[in-house]
Protein backbone atom coordinates (compact mmCIF):
# COMPACT_ATOMS: atom_id res chain seq x y z
CA UNK A 1 0.00 0.00 0.00
CA UNK A 2 2.81 2.45 -0.30
CA UNK A 3 2.28 5.52 -2.24
CA UNK A 4 4.07 5.65 -5.85
CA UNK A 5 5.26 9.24 -4.90
CA UNK A 6 8.89 9.76 -5.30
CA UNK A 7 8.88 13.09 -3.52
CA UNK A 8 7.72 12.89 -0.15
CA UNK A 9 9.09 14.43 2.76
CA UNK A 10 11.03 12.35 5.23
CA UNK A 11 8.67 11.12 8.15
CA UNK A 12 8.33 13.11 11.42
CA UNK A 13 9.69 11.58 14.33
CA UNK A 14 6.78 11.09 15.24
CA UNK A 15 5.58 9.52 12.73
CA UNK A 16 8.50 7.07 13.05
CA UNK A 17 8.10 6.15 16.68
CA UNK A 18 4.17 4.85 15.55
CA UNK A 19 5.59 3.12 12.88
CA UNK A 20 8.76 1.41 14.38
CA UNK A 21 5.92 0.35 17.57
CA UNK A 22 3.27 -0.67 15.13
CA UNK A 23 5.73 -3.14 13.27
CA UNK A 24 7.04 -4.58 16.15
CA UNK A 25 3.76 -5.36 17.50
CA UNK A 26 1.93 -8.77 17.19
CA UNK A 27 -1.40 -7.82 17.64
CA UNK A 28 -3.19 -4.16 15.91
CA UNK A 29 -2.92 -1.22 18.63
CA UNK A 30 -5.39 1.48 19.42
CA UNK A 31 -4.42 5.45 19.18
CA UNK A 32 -4.32 5.13 22.86
CA UNK A 33 -2.06 2.32 23.21
CA UNK A 34 -0.04 3.84 21.07
CA UNK A 35 0.12 7.07 23.39
CA UNK A 36 1.00 5.40 26.03
CA UNK A 37 4.40 3.75 24.80
CA UNK A 38 5.01 7.07 23.07
CA UNK A 39 4.92 8.70 26.54
CA UNK A 40 8.70 8.47 27.16
CA UNK A 41 9.37 9.47 24.10
CA UNK A 42 7.51 13.49 25.39
CA UNK A 43 4.22 12.56 23.40
CA UNK A 44 1.22 13.80 25.90
CA UNK A 45 -1.66 14.47 23.36
CA UNK A 46 -4.06 12.28 20.89
CA UNK A 47 -3.97 14.52 18.04
CA UNK A 48 -0.18 14.18 17.78
CA UNK A 49 -0.38 10.00 17.17
CA UNK A 50 -3.84 10.87 15.55
CA UNK A 51 -1.99 13.42 12.81
CA UNK A 52 1.38 10.06 12.77
CA UNK A 53 -1.41 7.65 12.21
CA UNK A 54 -3.12 9.78 9.85
CA UNK A 55 0.26 10.32 7.55
CA UNK A 56 1.39 6.82 7.61
CA UNK A 57 -2.09 5.37 6.47
CA UNK A 58 -1.69 8.26 3.58
CA UNK A 59 1.35 6.81 2.86
CA UNK A 60 0.43 3.12 2.60
CA UNK A 61 2.30 2.36 5.69
CA UNK A 62 -0.55 1.44 8.24
CA UNK A 63 -3.72 0.16 8.22
CA UNK A 64 -6.63 0.85 10.21
CA UNK A 65 -8.26 -2.28 11.35
CA UNK A 66 -12.33 -1.00 11.52
CA UNK A 67 -13.60 -3.64 13.92
CA UNK A 68 -11.26 -3.35 16.15
CA UNK A 69 -10.06 0.56 16.27
CA UNK A 70 -6.55 -0.23 16.00
CA UNK A 71 -3.81 0.17 13.64
CA UNK A 72 -0.98 -2.69 11.81
CA UNK A 73 1.65 -1.81 10.27
CA UNK A 74 1.51 -2.57 6.39
CA UNK A 75 3.49 -6.31 5.94
CA UNK A 76 2.92 -6.08 2.02
CA UNK A 77 4.54 -2.40 1.92
CA UNK A 78 6.29 -3.80 -1.32
CA UNK A 79 2.85 -4.50 -3.08
CA UNK A 80 0.85 -2.13 -4.54
CA UNK A 81 -2.38 -1.80 -2.94
CA UNK A 82 -3.30 1.06 -2.05
CA UNK A 83 -7.10 1.19 -2.40
CA UNK A 84 -7.16 -2.52 -0.80
CA UNK A 85 -6.86 -3.97 2.62
CA UNK A 86 -8.06 -7.77 3.62
CA UNK A 87 -7.41 -8.81 6.90
CA UNK A 88 -8.22 -12.11 9.00
CA UNK A 89 -8.98 -11.27 12.29
CA UNK A 90 -9.13 -13.38 15.52
CA UNK A 91 -11.91 -13.12 18.20
CA UNK A 92 -10.04 -14.60 20.52
CA UNK A 93 -6.44 -12.99 20.62
CA UNK A 94 -7.23 -10.09 18.63
CA UNK A 95 -4.28 -10.72 16.07
CA UNK A 96 -5.03 -9.50 12.43
CA UNK A 97 -3.34 -10.96 9.69
CA UNK A 98 -2.92 -9.17 6.55
CA UNK A 99 -4.36 -11.11 3.42
CA UNK A 100 -2.94 -9.79 -0.17
CA UNK A 101 -5.26 -11.79 -2.59
CA UNK A 102 -5.29 -10.21 -5.76
CA UNK A 103 -8.71 -12.87 -6.40
CA UNK A 104 -10.47 -10.96 -3.52
CA UNK A 105 -9.23 -7.39 -4.94
CA UNK A 106 -10.53 -8.50 -8.65
CA UNK A 107 -13.92 -9.83 -7.08
CA UNK A 108 -14.58 -6.81 -5.49
CA UNK A 109 -14.30 -4.67 -8.45
CA UNK A 110 -16.02 -6.60 -10.51
CA UNK A 111 -19.25 -6.57 -8.07
CA UNK A 112 -18.63 -2.81 -7.84
CA UNK A 113 -18.98 -2.39 -11.59
CA UNK A 114 -21.99 -5.00 -12.12
CA UNK A 115 -23.49 -2.53 -9.05
CA UNK A 116 -22.56 0.52 -11.19
CA UNK A 117 -20.79 1.27 -7.50
CA UNK A 118 -17.62 3.40 -7.77
CA UNK A 119 -14.79 1.84 -4.71
CA UNK A 120 -12.99 4.27 -3.71
CA UNK A 121 -11.51 2.04 -1.00
CA UNK A 122 -11.54 -1.61 0.45
CA UNK A 123 -11.96 -2.65 3.78
CA UNK A 124 -12.39 -6.71 4.21
CA UNK A 125 -11.94 -7.72 7.76
CA UNK A 126 -13.01 -11.38 8.43
CA UNK A 127 -13.85 -12.45 11.40
CA UNK A 128 -13.22 -16.45 13.04
CA UNK A 129 -10.45 -17.99 15.61
CA UNK A 130 -6.83 -18.53 14.14
CA UNK A 131 -5.09 -21.62 14.43
CA UNK A 132 -3.41 -21.52 17.78
CA UNK A 133 -6.74 -20.20 19.83
CA UNK A 134 -8.07 -22.86 18.25
CA UNK A 135 -5.72 -25.48 19.36
CA UNK A 136 -6.28 -24.11 23.02
CA UNK A 137 -10.34 -24.19 22.80
CA UNK A 138 -10.70 -27.91 21.16
CA UNK A 139 -10.59 -31.15 23.37
CA UNK A 140 -7.38 -32.97 22.25
CA UNK A 141 -8.27 -35.75 19.72
CA UNK A 142 -11.33 -33.35 18.21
Amino acid sequence: MRMKHTTLSPLSRHSQKVLALLAKSDKPMSAYDLLDRLRRFGVKAPPTVYRALETLMERGLVHRIESLGAFVACHNCEEDHAAAAQFAVCRSCGTAVEILDRRLTALIRDIGKTMKFHIEREMLEVLGVCARCDRKTRPAGA
